[in-house]
C-alpha cells in the first residue's frame, strides 16, 4: 500500500477523535471518496482500516453471488465483497480493496481512490427514504458531483444475515 495513503488515513482518523474531543468544536468528519466504474461513492475515513492494491483473492464456495472470495490480511481472512453486485449491477474486476474498519471482516472492491474531504469540503445531506438506499447513510457534493456515502454497518449486517441464510 501506498505510504503517503496510509499516513493521510491514519492522520485524518487521528483528527476525527480529537475534533470530537472538544466540547465547543464542531464535528469535523473526514470522507475518503472512491470510483466504481462510472460513480462517485464515499465512505467515512473512519470506516477504512487499509487499503490493498493487488491482494490475491481466494474463491469461496456456497457463498453469494457478491463475495468474490476470502483476502489474507496479515494472516486473518477478509471476505471480499464487490459493492457493484451487491446493488444488483454488473460485477467489477478490480484489485483494489478497501479493509473496512468493523468487526464483519469485510473488504470493499473498487476502482480507484478519489480523494479525502472533510466537512468543510462537503455539502452533507441526509436521506430521508431509506427503502432502496438501505447501504448508504447520507450523501455528501463534492463540488458539483453526488456522492452516495457507503454505510459499513448496513453492509456487514446484510453480508452477515446473507450467509448465516445460505
Amino acid at each position: 500500500m501506498d505510504e503517503t495513503l496510509y499516513s493521510e488515513i491514519k492522520e485524518n482518523q487521528e483528527n476525527n477523535e480529537t475534533q470530537g474531543n472538544s466540547p465547543e468544536s464542531k464535528e469535523l468528519k473526514t470522507w475518503l471518496a472512491f470510483k466504481l466504474q462510472d460513480g462517485t461513492y464515499a465512505i467515512d475515513s473512519g470506516g477504512v482500516r487499509e487499503v490493498l492494491r493487488n491482494n490475491e483473492v481466494f474463491p469461496m464456495p456456497f457463498t453469494p453471488s457478491y463475495i468474490k472470495g476470502v483476502l489474507n490480511f496479515y494472516g486473518k481472512p477478509y471476505a471480499v465483497v464487490d459493492f457493484m453486485m451487491l446493488q444488483n449491477m454488473q460485477k467489477t474486476n478490480t484489485q483494489l480493496f478497501l479493509v473496512l474498519n468493523n468487526s464483519a471482516d469485510i473488504a470493499l472492491q473498487i476502482d480507484d481512490i478519489i480523494d479525502f474531504y472533510t466537512s468543510e469540503d462537503v455539502e452533507e445531506q441526509q436521506i430521508l427514504d431509506k427503502s432502496d438506499t438501505e447501504l448508504f447513510s447520507q450523501t455528501i457534493t463534492i463540488g458539483n458531483v453526488i456522492a452516495p456515502v457507503v454505510d459499513v454497518q448496513s453492509i456487514s449486517n446484510k453480508v452477515k444475515a446473507e450467509i448465516e441464510n445460505d
